[in-house]
């Protein structure tokens, strides 16, 4: 038997404001929604949901302070044509390594690091100083990072940084990024500056799972990821020569460039071609080992772990029993958002709705949701998989 699609498209949602972010919702389900494991009756014929994998949409007072950059910034057009940054990327095998291309490539952008002999800010700007022999220091890193990140449709936030005053010498502060991984699902952290990110047993990380393992478990489970043919590095190895530039020194990774990460602080816009950063706004995972250090005064997430780790692009599925099929609700945070795309058993995918209804037929039956937004950047994929036994007598 072949399967059936029986799709009603709501009309979508208008993209909220200038920010070109979207959340939808299908109107209030009748019944409460499936948890993996339920069983229900459709249309007389027992139905058990085996497996509902899909990240949740969150909303809070962390994910209500973020802005994000619009797709239809001229600059952005700019900074992508100009610096043929599909050209740099395009030879990734897969997103997060065409997403570690371009954090090689703004590393090695940069020829100069020290005290900035220029005003610029914002990447074009920054890039024309830089070719203008000019030096800079991390922040213009991060500018770039988060700008070029943009440009290609990813989402890369900035990071504020700070080192205890009691852990000794080295940077007292720092500026990196946190890039939106559709492919691990997760924000993994990305320093410009010394072109790494980190692992621990193959995953990578973002920067409060680093601050934890490097702080509270004497970082012997992480690997110091570096440069675009990804050279491991141990915490035995340190320092790691990062360069030698006239006027500011060596700069190494070492443990000064690492106690930074003491202080975390997420700065809630990534528009960073228009304006500086949002300060104001911004909030700050400190604990014990801040103590004794002045810095800003800002809210501490209760759950830090958790809290500045909201997902994006995702398509958050609710589903609940309708007649003889399952009503799909669909729910996300996407900055610059297009449109829902979903298939069934492994067959073509179509554009959907914010809610449609999902007509399952005997056996196994599986559903596909993802996003794509306006770049064309396909998001993390959510599953849901469903057995119905014809034969069975209904569900009360």
């Amino acid at each position: 038997m072949k399967p059936r699609w029986r799709l009603t498209l709501f009309a979508l949602a208008t993209l909220a404001s200038m920010r070109c972010v979207i959340v939808t919702a299908a109107a209030e389900e009748a019944k409460p929604p499936l948890k993996q494991g339920d069983a229900v009756s459709l249309g007389g014929r027992r139905a058990v949901l085996t497996k509902l994998d899909s990240l949740p949409y969150v909303e809070s007072d962390y994910t209500r302070r973020f802005k994000f950059d619009t797709c239809d910034n001229p600059k952005l057009k700019e900074l992508r044509e100009r610096y043929r940054l599909d050209e740099v990327v395009a030879p990734g095998k897969d997103e997060f390594d065409r997403q570690v291309l371009l954090l090689d490539w703004v590393n090695h952008r940069f020829k100069k690091f020290g005290q900035p002999t220029s005003p610029a800010r914002g990447a074009l700007d920054i890039l024309k100083a830089v070719d203008a022999g000019n030096a800079f220091f991390c922040s213009h890193y991060g500018d770039v990072m988060v700008s070029a990140a943009a440009s290609l449709g990813w989402v890369d936030r900035p990071l504020a940084l700070r080192r205890p005053d009691k852990m000794g010498q080295g940077s007292t502060e720092h500026t990196s990024t946190e890039i939106w991984s559709n492919q691990y699902r997760k924000w993994v952290l990305f320093d410009p500056t010394f072109a790494m990110y980190l692992e621990k047993d193959g995953v990578p990380l973002n920067a409060y799972e680093f601050r934890q393992e490097w702080f509270y478990r004497d970082g012997r489970n992480l690997v110091f990821v570096l440069d675009k043919d990804r050279k491991r590095y141990r915490k035995s190895d340190m320092p790691v020569f990062r360069g030698r530039y006239p006027g500011f020194g060596d700069l190494v990774l070492d443990a000064g460039a690492t106690n930074v990460y003491a202080f975390i602080g997420y700065v809630p816009n990534t528009n960073l071609m228009d304006g500086g950063l949002d300060y104001g706004k911004m909030f700050i995972t400190q604990d014990r080992l801040c103590d004794g250090t002045s810095w800003h005064k800002r809210v501490v997430p209760a759950d830090p772990g958790s809290d500045p780790y909201f997902p994006i692009n995702q398509a958050a599925v609710t589903l609940a029993p309708d007649g003889a099929g399952l009503r799909v609700s669909l729910k996300t945070l996407t900055p610059n958002f297009k449109t829902f795309v979903a298939r069934i058993d492994g067959g073509e995918w179509k554009a959907a709705g914010d809610a449609f209804i999902w007509t399952p037929h005997a056996d196994s039956n599986r559903l596909e949701v993802k996003i794509v937004n306006k770049f064309g950047v396909d998001g993390p994929v959510s599953t849901a998989e469903v057995e119905v036994d014809a034969t069975a007598a209904p569900v009360k």
